[in-house]
């Protein structure tokens, strides 16, 4: 049995495996089906958003987001590549904007729009929601 505590990483790494991709299932995965990519160009800056939510899973500090012209780079730290692909959301996509304030906390929700529906979309980025409110009042 000194081969016991071997197995930890492997068995820990399943586990996170399928953990990972079954949170993916929650939201992400819909919006991969069409929107996935295979890289975010390296020319795109990225930054970690705080707060993220895609249809019921929080992506807290783990999604990075990037912004071009023509819409919206969405990926996660590396940790979490099972299931998260990362995606070119065009601004077009997304639906309206609303703000909710709760005590101190700001956070903005919004809609993604898919061949096969809606997915929920929430952030509290500030750099986000003016890239966002600029495509969307160019598009009118």
């Amino acid at each position: 049995m000194p081969w016991l505590p071997l197995l930890f990483i492997p068995v820990f790494g399943a586990f996170w495996c399928l953990v990972v991709f079954m949170i993916s299932h929650m939201g992400w995965s819909r919006l991969a089906a069409q929107y996935a990519v295979p890289a975010v160009p390296a020319t795109v800056n990225q930054e970690t958003l705080t707060f993220a939510r895609i249809g019921v899973a929080k992506y807290n500090n783990a999604a990075r987001i990037g912004f071009t012209v023509e819409g919206l780079y969405l990926s996660t730290w590396k940790i979490f590549f099972v299931g998260h692909p990362p995606l070119f959301i065009p601004w077009a996509a997304f639906g309206p904007v609303q703000t909710q304030t709760f005590l101190w906390a700001t956070t903005y929700t919004t809609h993604i729009s898919t061949t096969t529906g809606q997915v929920p979309f929430a952030f509290s980025n500030n750099r986000l929601l003016a890239a966002l409110s600029a495509a969307q009042s160019a598009a009118h």
